[in-house]
């Protein structure tokens, strides 16, 4: 069986995100593992009623308890398992490891976007997350809820192959939740080759899906600056459910500095992201 690993710390946009992640579990048929990393910051829950005698790092195997005994009345899947595990390390490396090691096929995971704070690990570290994990992430921002499935998902593609080995996956969730594509060509530059490109590699994505997966797709582009916004606003337009892109994993150690374009919508969009790992 699927698992769904939901990394928390306690915040109300993680139990947010453990919600989502509950629901998506639901749909998928999935295991759920609740995840906690203590990183040696004292802090309470916002669920905490005994104020200072209740500090974090000292009880979370109480607190995960709770929480998973708060939510064991979601989850519906028959003979499934909802468990948590308890890692102590940095939250990137562990919680990538903990997927690795489960197996599993989604990690679903808070972020508090550009607000700033930053007294718990999640907000700050979705994009290290999405950037690093074995398998894909959904990020689900401040507010999200689960909307009774995914009924429209928009997708980037640029001029790159690797933007196009997301769809298989991609693909897969939209046969899955019957939900219509929304493909978005990004022409970031007016040379003729990028231009040309982008078009082929549309026309062909476009095929792809509704020949081969049967998804029903249509497909625009998009070009000038602020491409990032413009997805985002193009998102909110079309009431898309999600937003997936990818995040290449390079041996090159200089590809994997910047990442301006995913990083913009994991932290800005007001739809969840769906982020799928490509390789060389």
């Amino acid at each position: 069986m699927k698992r769904v690993l939901i990394p928390i710390d306690f915040s109300n946009d993680s139990i947010n995100a453990l919600e989502y992640g509950i629901e998506m579990a639901n749909y998928l048929s999935a295991n759920v593992r609740i995840m906690h990393v203590k990183t040696g910051i004292n802090y309470m829950p916002t669920f905490a009623k005994d104020q200072a005698a209740s500090r974090l790092n000292g009880q979370v195997e109480r607190w995960m308890d709770e929480v998973k005994d708060q939510h064991l009345i979601k989850y519906q899947v028959a003979g499934g398992q909802l468990d948590y595990k308890v890692r102590e390390g940095n939250v990137v490396h562990e919680i990538s490891n903990q997927a690795k090691y489960d197996d599993s096929s989604l990690v679903v995971v808070g972020s508090h976007g550009e607000s700033g704070f930053q007294d718990r690990w999640i907000g700050s570290n979705a994009f290290r997350l999405a950037a690093h994990a074995p398998c894909p992430v959904i990020v689900v921002g401040k507010g999200m809820k689960w909307n009774k499935g995914i009924r429209r998902i928009v997708v980037p593609i640029d001029y790159t192959k690797a933007s196009r080995q997301k769809i298989p996956v991609l693909a897969g969730v939209a046969k899955h939740f019957n939900a219509r594509v929304d493909l978005v060509g990004l022409k970031q530059s007016n040379f003729q080759f990028i231009v040309k490109r982008i078009g082929q590699f549309n026309k062909q994505v476009e095929r792809f899906l509704r020949e081969k997966a049967g998804v029903e797709v249509r497909s625009t582009i998009f070009s000038g600056k602020n491409l990032g916004q413009q997805m985002i606003d193009y998102a909110d337009r079309v009431e898309a459910d999600m937003i997936t892109i990818h995040i290449h994993h390079s041996s090159n150690p200089f590809a994997n500095l910047i990442r301006p374009f995913a990083n913009e919508l994991i932290n800005r969009s007001t739809k969840p992201v769906f982020v799928i790992p490509t390789k060389e």
